[in-house]
């Protein structure tokens, strides 16, 4: 009888390990903008948010203009990518389409992927 059980615990415990979502924990969360932002995404200014849950981000102005359904994803030294799926993923909010991400602590470094050095949206986190 006692195989059964601990043989479920080892299970569950392999299953938690290999889930990956530990990996997220620095990014995952709700950030606020911190201080003046790029020009260049009228929803993604001084007072933006982004949320992060579960692998999913929430990116925009709360709380009219948010687009949600990003995917969150580890990338190379320690840093993330949020990403839609589409160029078209919210027509009616106009946020960057994919950001490469660095978090330090409590603040929160992105950069539209693809964009120079020099365009970096701050956040701070505000959970």
């Amino acid at each position: 009888m006692r195989r059964v059980p601990a043989g479920c615990a080892v299970l569950i415990a392999l299953l938690a390990g290999c889930s990956g979502s530990g990996e997220l924990d620095p990014v995952t969360g709700e950030w606020a903008a911190d201080g003046a932002q790029p020009a260049g995404f009228a929803h993604f200014a001084e007072n933006a948010t982004i949320s992060v849950d579960g692998g999913k981000a929430t990116l925009g102005t709360p709380p009219s203009s948010l687009c949600g359904g990003a995917t969150v994803e580890a990338a190379g030294d320690d840093g993330f990518r949020i990403a839609f799926a589409g160029a078209n993923s919210c027509v009616t909010v106009n946020v960057p389409v994919s950001l490469d991400v660095r978090v330090e602590g409590d603040t929160l470094r992105a950069t539209p992927t693809g964009a120079p050095g020099d365009a970096v949206f701050r956040f701070r986190r505000a959970d």
